[in-house]
């Protein structure tokens, strides 16, 4: 078999060896806490998103809540009878009101710069950690592993530990360290946007049925009227 069809299938199922061995042990605690640090930055921007994202969730849930009443009180026709219009403006207010209590208890923006300062200090760290080993090399002297270690988990716990979406997402930036290929790649790529998406589920489904159900009270499409209008005839 030629031996660019052999790379070619090592690489599309990726036998090669995922992750370098390094056997110095100031190398290995370096490449751990710059595996840590970058979680920390990957988790910081996850929760910034949520917050935003939470944060137009509540925007245009409350604009939909404000919308129903003012439309009720104008000329314009709509599709569905009063009873239903109130039914949506009690989910609506219902929903703002959960949806705010939600957002509130779990602090993303505080959570956010907790994870960015953690990954801020490790950063700290590791330029402190590479001062020391070119000093040692010149002067002869060993660097303190277990001072470093210490300071390590000191600074580790000063936040809140990554979710596993942020070490994938982190391993498959960091291809020195973490060489993920083929199948294997767009696998971990494939999971880790489901994973990450996860959280963005219900309020997107949330927005989108409050999108529709204004479009159909406009009659500007018929997604939800033919299950609504029956109810309101019989009412």
């Amino acid at each position: 078999m030629p031996a660019f069809v052999t790379t070619f299938f090592r690489w599309l199922f990726c036998i090669d060896p995922i992750e370098s061995d390094v056997k110095d042990p100031v190398q290995k605690l370096m490449n751990g806490m710059r595996v840590t640090s970058k979680c920390r930055y990957n988790a910081s921007v996850r929760l910034k998103r949520q917050s935003q994202f939470s944060f137009l969730s509540t925007t245009v849930l409350s604009l939909g809540l404000i919308l129903v009443p003012l439309l009720q009180n104008s000329d314009i026709r709509l599709a569905f009878p009063p009873k239903v219009l109130n039914m949506l403006q009690i989910f609506l207010a219902v929903a703002v009101l959960v949806y705010s209590v939600i957002n509130a208890t779990a602090r993303y923006e505080t959570r956010s710069e907790a994870l960015n300062e953690c990954g801020d200090k490790i950063k700290d760290l590791i330029r402190n950690l590479r001062r020391e080993v070119a000093e040692s090399e010149s002067s002869g002297v060993s660097v303190d592993l277990a001072k470093y270690n210490q300071r390590y988990d000191d600074v580790s716990i000063d936040a809140e530990n990554h979710t596993r979406v942020d070490f994938m997402l982190a391993s498959l930036e960091m291809k020195s360290d973490y060489r993920y290929t083929g199948l294997l790649r767009a696998f971990m790529y494939f999971r880790a946007g489901v994973l990450y998406a996860v959280p963005y589920a219900v309020p997107t489904l949330l927005l989108a049925g409050e999108v529709v159900f204004v479009t159909d009270m406009l009659g500007v499409s018929k997604i939800f009227t033919p299950f609504l209008q029956p109810v309101s005839q019989d009412a």
